[in-house]
């Protein structure tokens, strides 16, 4: 136990963490157990009595204190009755429409190189409350802020005079996805010049480089490349040489997968990016699945009700996306539909990610909402409220949701969960480029 402190702490000072670990004795209770003889001498072995002391400890952390507190905000939420949980439609419709009508405020500059992220998570938003809630003049400014950012069609970076990022490019082609071609924005896309780019960033062990020269390789880089690559016709067995392995060596021994091969502890975010690579390939029989789903199924925790997106984490209310997006690919793909609690997920959702007083869904009780938390909460309470199957295995657009049965409407729409985009607004985006 001694050696064990130890290591903490020492662990603790390098982490550079702010506060002690904490030694807590949780129990401390003798208790006396009688031995008998195969004779049953009771009375020979009355004063044969062994008292073994059960000593139990744990330590005490910044991150077990700020869950005991997750814990406390969450159940209060949860266990009030006073209404039903329902999804404020209109209410989150007014935080999503503040984005076109004023400025941003200064804090968002941080966010200068995510610029198409934020016009995807806006748009998605609107379209997952309702498609009807996207206008015409709003994939007008969408068209226009993209083809600002990349004249020539992409690829795209964060913002003008921008080197070209894959996660920049993903975002962009997943904003004008939701454009319906309005002004034949489809058509100015430059598959060529993407596909070429791609492959500039293509790294020999599968992976790719998120930017040119200069960009990490994970797994987020290879599910940017190869969902860009699928919605746009331009998959080949060149883009993909090595890719298959390189996922298969991210999946570690806890069943879920780290952003590289053979290093990194499992994480939501990389899991779901590697899993939905997998389906956009075909190869989701190739890893251990599993171990996948057991890994996916201890993310939800029972206090909260939502998913956390390491082991021992915070719950976080993007996860219902992350993680439950990873369970909706794999129910899609038969393998089962019973690895979360759907019903309990929707309570975390809509008790615990909205607040009365604030539009927009947030990460947990007593944070802020923001745009991106609004998307993938969204997408999570969508997955969530649909049942999904795939007509064909090798065809990830072939995917198809129903109601979920027993689980209430919010009537949101239904997602593909492989590319987070409503599923007939992509299909036909990948339609129009076969």
């Amino acid at each position: 136990m001694v050696g064990e402190i130890r290591r903490a702490k020492f662990i603790g000072n390098l982490l550079g963490r702010r506060r002690e670990i904490v030694e807590q004795v949780v129990s401390e209770e003798p208790y006396k157990e009688d031995q008998e003889d195969d004779n049953d001498n009771d009375n020979d072995n009355d004063n044969d009595v062994e008292e073994i002391e059960i000593l139990m400890k744990e330590q005490d952390t910044e991150t077990t204190e700020a869950r005991a507190h997750v814990i406390n905000d969450c159940v209060s939420l949860l266990t009030a009755v006073n209404e039903k949980a329902e999804l404020k439609s209109d209410f989150h419709r007014q935080y999503l429409d503040y984005a076109f009508q004023i400025k941003l405020p200064p804090q968002m500059t941080a966010l200068d190189a995510s610029q198409p992220w934020i016009l995807y998570w806006v748009l998605n938003s609107l379209a997952m409350l309702s498609e009807d809630l996207v206008s015409d003049e709003m994939r007008r400014r969408i068209e226009e802020k993209a083809f600002a950012i990349s004249p020539e069609g992409g690829p795209f970076g964060g913002g003008i005079g921008q080197l070209p990022h894959l996660a920049a490019t993903y975002a962009s082609i997943e904003a004008l996805s939701s454009c319906a071609n309005s002004n034949g924005s489809w058509d100015k896309i430059d598959k060529k010049s993407i596909y070429n780019w791609l492959l500039s960033v293509k790294q020999e062990n599968g992976g790719f480089k998120t930017c040119y020269s200069v960009g990490e390789v994970d797994t987020r880089g290879v599910y940017c490349a190869l969902s860009v690559a699928s919605m746009l016709n331009i998959l080949t067995d060149e883009l993909v040489e090595n890719t298959l392995q390189y996922l298969i060596n991210c999946q570690n021994y806890e069943g879920g997968f780290g952003g590289c091969p053979f290093e990194d502890e499992a994480h939501g975010g990389y899991t779901f990016c590697a899993v939905a690579s997998l389906a956009i390939m075909g190869a989701l029989d190739k890893i251990n699945i599993p171990k996948l789903i057991d890994w996916c199924a201890t993310k939800q925790y029972n206090e909260e009700k939502g998913f956390c997106g390491r082991s021992n984490k915070l719950v976080d209310g993007c996860y219902s996306f992350w993680v439950g997006g990873t369970v909706a690919i794999l129910e899609a793909y038969g393998y089962g539909e019973y690895i979360m609690n759907h019903n309990e997920m929707r309570e975390y959702i809509l008790r615990c990610c909205q607040d009365t007083k604030r539009p927009g869904l947030r990460d947990k009780p007593g944070k802020n909402p923001d745009f991106y938390h609004t998307n993938y909460v969204l997408a999570g309470l969508s997955v969530v409220e649909y049942t999904f199957k795939i007509d064909n295995p090798k065809d990830p657009f072939s995917i198809s949701a129903e109601p979920r049965k027993g689980v209430p409407s919010s009537n949101i729409t239904a997602i593909n969960p492989v590319y987070c985009l409503p599923i007939d607004l992509v299909k036909n985006f990948a339609n129009h480029f076969k």
